[in-house]
């Protein structure tokens, strides 16, 4: 191996390492961390949204609602 190559493999494996000792990289960590557990956080009500337990929400109840908030009345049959 020549000097260059030398060289440059260690330039390599310093490039490889990553920089946890200083200010930059520790706070490039927790950033990255704080998206994560945000991502998380998030999937995790989806995931209660999804499979969780069905309430009754104004959302739900969209249909029965009317002008005083009493269930609509119901409709006379067709003829």
């Amino acid at each position: 191996m020549s000097a260059s190559e030398i060289a440059d493999n260690k330039w390599e494996l310093e490039a490889s390492k990553p920089p946890i000792s200083d200010v930059g990289g520790i706070l490039q960590i927790v950033v990255v961390a704080f998206f994560a557990a945000l991502f998380g956080w998030m999937l995790m009500f989806t995931f209660q949204g999804i499979f969780g337990s069905k309430r009754e929400t104004l959302a739900d109840a969209y249909g029965n609602l009317t002008v005083d908030g009493k269930k609509a009345p119901e409709a006379p049959p067709a003829e």
